[in-house]
């Protein structure tokens, strides 16, 4: 039961701060102009959500505490569902919403490459078609906002933990009877 308590929480959680990081590029997305500002919200708002999610999920653990390692797991835990939705979100603003602009980046991405005149015609070619698929095909973005999202939450994690973790209550005799 617990096991399934830490997953339903993660995955609520972790859906809450994956649609506010949506929220957030839909707006920058929107307002160009305000990018910046927006980013900078994201991450502040981001960081915040973390710390109070798994600071409550800790007070849930009562007198039991929560660890550094329960925390940190917890927070990769809610990396790997707003991975999924920022994903979601990524494959329907590159393939229905914004299609334009992602099309410029790629062709962007492209032409810096190719100006760099490091690689030949041939290799030049087979990075198009990875790149393609790595901005527009829907099962290599879900991947990579997955494991974005899993690697840049436990690296927060990695800080945010520290702070969240509880140490059990040393005079707790609910064990002893």
């Amino acid at each position: 039961m617990a096991k399934n308590a830490f997953w339903n929480e993660a995955s609520r959680c972790g859906a809450i701060v994956g649609l506010v990081n949506v929220a957030f590029e839909l707006g920058k997305m929107s307002v160009p102009s305000i990018a910046f500002v927006l980013g900078l919200a994201n991450f502040v708002v981001t960081i915040y959500l973390l710390w109070r999610f798994a600071s409550r999920r800790a007070k849930s653990f009562g007198n039991e505490g929560f660890t550094y390692g329960q925390s940190l797991g917890f927070i990769v835990a809610m990396g790997i569902f707003a991975g999924i939705i920022t994903g979601a979100y990524q494959i329907l603003a590159s393939n229905f919403l914004f299609v334009d602009k992602y099309e410029a980046v790629y062709n962007t991405l492209i032409a810096t490459y190719s100006q760099m005149g490091v690689v030949d015609n041939a290799t030049m070619a087979s990075m198009t078609k990875i790149y393609r698929a790595m901005f527009f095909s829907p099962i290599w973005v879900l991947i990579t906002n997955i494991a974005s999202g899993a690697l840049g939450y436990g690296f927060y994690g990695l800080f945010i933990s520290i702070g969240a973790k509880r140490e059990p209550d040393m005079f707790d005799s609910s064990d002893e009877e």
